[in-house]
């Protein structure tokens, strides 16, 4: 220690060989099966060592794993050529069935207040663990419950960031109804509803607001370099009624507070989609009472009657 205070060098005095060389080699399996050459050619030219090993020094080294609890074997690839692996060691993260299940009760409640960064992140966390347990359990059972689950997450990155940006875009998307084809937006947001990742937008197909199920996009097919508005937008402007606080209310960035008291709110949104917009009053349930303009209330009561009717009918 006084030699290291002095000159801030380490050196063989310093070292603890058969400690030090063991922690190299563990480190150095844990990488991945290695061959006796690849492990005397790390050894030669490492930092501090620069020597070579024969086969009965790995053997102490290997020796000196085993009786701190690793299980290092010596197997014959497809090659024919002999090499020395890890199976198991004291240091693994362990899950039981019972801990598993408790995470992924967590997960699915926490998920659901998730943004699409958060929830990316969240994903490359239960990766990073997953890389520390030897369980697949765990890593199947994460991904199955993921909503990110069958999403190409690069494709998804990219799509977020034309968003961020605005871009023009031509996605490749998987229609249920008319199958695979070409379709011009531009991209405003990703979005989490009912559990599922969408792409928000303003389509040129049709002409206004719409959404795309993000599991159905193959591929981003061009990035405009000049943004065209499309033309003969129709916008909705609808006055509604909402019995619940302000701040217990999540506004959507097309809608505004127009007058609130005690227990009651009245919101004003502007949209292109009335199919979305029926949706998210739907959602709010009987809270919700629809003001202006009486043409679209007219018409949201005749489907809530509709609705209605579909009960009754055997």
């Amino acid at each position: 220690m006084k030699e290291f205070l002095k000159t801030q060098t380490i050196t063989y005095n310093l070292m603890s060989f058969t400690g030090y060389k063991a922690l190299i080699l563990f480190s150095l399996l844990s990488d991945g099966p290695k061959s006796y050459k690849e492990i005397c050619d790390y050894f030669l030219y490492h930092t501090y060592l620069r020597e070579t090993i024969s086969i009965d020094t790995l053997r102490v080294y290997i020796n000196s794993l085993k009786r701190i609890g690793c299980e290092v074997k010596r197997v014959r690839g497809e090659d024919k050529e002999s090499r020395y692996v890890i199976l198991s060691h004291p240091f693994e993260l362990k899950l039981t069935p019972e801990q598993i299940q408790s995470i992924s009760k967590v997960y699915k409640s926490i998920v659901k207040k998730m943004d699409i960064q958060e929830l990316l992140a969240m994903d490359n966390l239960f990766e990073k663990i997953g890389n520390y347990i030897k369980n697949e359990n765990f890593i199947n059972d994460m991904k199955k419950i993921s909503m990110l689950n069958g999403i190409d997450k690069k494709l998804l990155k990219d799509l977020i960031d034309c968003c961020d940006k605005k871009e023009q875009i031509v996605i490749n998307y998987n229609s249920p109804n008319t199958g695979k084809k070409d379709i011009e937006i531009i991209a405003d947001k990703i979005d989490i509803s009912n559990n599922k990742i969408y792409l928000y937008g303003t389509g040129f197909e049709y002409n206004q607001y719409g959404c795309f199920l993000v599991n159905r996009i193959n591929q981003i097919k061009e990035i405009k370099f000049e943004k065209t508005i499309p033309d003969n937008i129709k916008m909705l402007t609808v006055t509604y009624e909402i019995n619940k606080e302000p701040d217990k209310i999540d506004l959507n960035d097309n809608e505004k507070i127009i007058s609130q008291s005690k227990d009651k709110t009245v919101i004003e949104v502007t949209t292109s989609n009335e199919f979305l917009l029926r949706q998210r009053l739907l959602e709010y349930g009987p809270a919700c009472k629809i003001l202006q303009p009486t043409e679209f209330k007219n018409k949201f009561i005749e489907l809530l009657k509709d609705m209605k009717a579909g009960y009754y009918c055997d």
